[in-house]
């Protein structure tokens, strides 16, 4: 059977789409706060993007 390629730029947009709307609902909900956005945003796309290649790599 043929192995299927990872999409990588599929990838890391979705990674980025998501962190950035899931930043977006934890800012607008008050459960971050401004000042907290550097680190939250640091950690959710590090989170997106090793779930998105994990998802990739699944066979």
């Amino acid at each position: 059977m043929r192995k299927i390629k990872a999409d990588v730029p599929g990838v890391i947009t979705g990674t980025v789409l998501t962190g950035a709307a899931t930043i977006y609902l934890l800012n607008d909900e008050g459960l971050v706060q401004t000042g907290d956005l550097g680190l939250t945003a640091a950690i959710l796309l590090v989170v997106a993007g090793a779930v998105g290649l994990a998802a990739s790599r699944r066979s």
